[in-house]
């Protein structure tokens, strides 16, 4: 199953080298901006797809705010790139391109109400791509908050 480009296996060409960390070492070296917006405890994505949600669209624009969050690593380090730098300047960033435009918009992104909003929890390159191809809605579940919890490590 392949839904943000990735099918499983991380060549070294990807974005994903950064090395191995606990969860408190992460959350330490989020910049404040998504120490703000994600919700500060660990869950499991696998617990995340199990849940019972129902599938409806969202509005893309609705999520683009989440573009300008340094949410990806760039060469081992993580928090380097927005998604609104792969926009602009995709040959600088070919993984993050590659990953999406490879991305199944057939999957729907995986969102949580946190704080007054939607914030996107799995799915940011499939949401850029829907953006790339000027998609108006996007597929999504949305958990709650109290449903993300019952999917704690």
């Amino acid at each position: 199953m392949m839904m943000d480009g990735v099918d499983g296996s991380f060549d070294s060409g990807a974005d994903r080298v950064a090395p191995d960390v606990s969860f408190e070492e992460l959350v330490a070296l989020m910049p404040e901006a998504l120490r703000e917006v994600f919700p500060p405890y660990r869950w499991q994505l696998a617990k995340l797809w199990e849940l019972d949600l129902k599938v409806e669209p969202v509005e893309v624009a609705d999520l683009v705010w989440m573009f300008d969050l340094p949410l990806w690593q760039l060469e081992g380090e993580r928090f380097r790139v927005t998604p609104h730098q792969v926009a602009e300047t995709p040959m600088n960033f070919r993984a993050h391109y590659q990953r999406v435009m490879d991305s199944d918009l057939d999957f729907p992104i995986n969102l949580v109400a946190y704080r007054g909003r939607l914030v996107v929890l799995d799915g940011v390159h499939r949401l850029l791509k829907a953006h790339f191809l000027r998609r108006r809605w996007i597929a999504a579940t949305i958990a709650t908050a109290a449903q993300l919890q019952s999917c704690a490590v």
